[in-house]
Parts: C-alpha cells; sequence; structure tokens
C-alpha cells in the first residue's frame, strides 16, 4: 500500500489575510505623509513663483528708470507683475495675507508693493499659510531685496 503525501504549495487564507492586513496598515500610515509632502512642495512653487515676479517688478523699475508695481488681489487669487500680461495665481486652499503700506492698499483684500528706480521699494510682503506651512515672501523697503522664510510644523 502506497502512502500519499500531500505537499501543500503556496500560502493559506490566513496568511494572505495577515500580510494584506499589513500592508494596508503601511499604505495608511504612509500615504498622508505624501499628501503633506506634495501641499508643501505646491506651497513652496507658489512662493517661489510670487518672489519671482516681485523680483521681475524690482527689475523691470531699474531698467526702465520708472516705479513698477506688483499688485495682488487676495480675495481673487491672483497677482500682477510689472509688465503686463504677467499675472500668477495665489495657491488654492491657502489663506493669504498681503502687508503692505497704507498708500498702496486699495481695499481690505486688495494691494501692491512699488518699486522706484533706485532699486527700493515700498516693502512688505505676502504670507502664506496651510495647515502647519508657513512661506513668508518678504521684500525689504531700503533694497527691494525678495526673501522667502518658511516654517513647518516640526520647526516651530
Amino acid at each position: 500500500m502506497s502512502k500519499k503525501v500531500w505537499r501543500a504549495d503556496g500560502f493559506t487564507l490566513i496568511e494572505l489575510l495577515v500580510v494584506m492586513t499589513i500592508a494596508a496598515l503601511l499604505f495608511a500610515l504612509v500615504a498622508p505623509s505624501g499628501a503633506r509632502q506634495r501641499d508643501r512642495a505646491e506651497l513652496a512653487g507658489s512662493a517661489r513663483a510670487i518672489a519671482a515676479a516681485l523680483r521681475m517688478a524690482r527689475s523691470r523699475a531699474i531698467a526702465s528708470d520708472r516705479p513698477a508695481i506688483f499688485a495682488v488681489d487676495v480675495e481673487a487669487g491672483r497677482f500682477t507683475g510689472a509688465m503686463a500680461g504677467t499675472t500668477g495665481e495665489l495657491p488654492r486652499g491657502a489663506s493669504v495675507m498681503l502687508t503692505t503700506t497704507q498708500d498702496e492698499t486699495a481695499s481690505a483684500s486688495r494691494g501692491a508693493i512699488r518699486f522706484y528706480p533706485d532699486g527700493s521699494s515700498t516693502g512688505g510682503g505676502l504670507t502664506i499659510l496651510r495647515s502647519a506651512d508657513r512661506y513668508d515672501v518678504l521684500v525689504d523697503w531700503l533694497t527691494g531685496a525678495v526673501s522667502i522664510h518658511e516654517q513647518h510644523a516640526s520647526a516651530r
């Protein structure tokens, strides 16, 4: 009489369920951090675009030997640079605050930063907030230099 030897090739249902559960838990932990990195990258890109438009306005004032204006409409979610037709959008879902002089404030949500032919400006900047991330794009009034300062929840 011969004995039949049964040999299992593969995995049991319980083993598959355990592996699937572990994979789901890991995905649940990793997915939010990926979305957070994407949001942070979007805000950083917006801050760089605003800084570039401000620098362009300063360069335009110096090159043309006439004042140039960088205008912001927070409510509409857009900004306009010194050159005709150069507009950009403020990041959606973020809180944006404009800081400028009283003379350059048109309303509660609209204002401008003016650059002069000698490179100086009225000063001010924009603050962009979303969740625990903050980007300040600042303009020095004396030199017109534009800088970006960032803060994240882990840095606070």
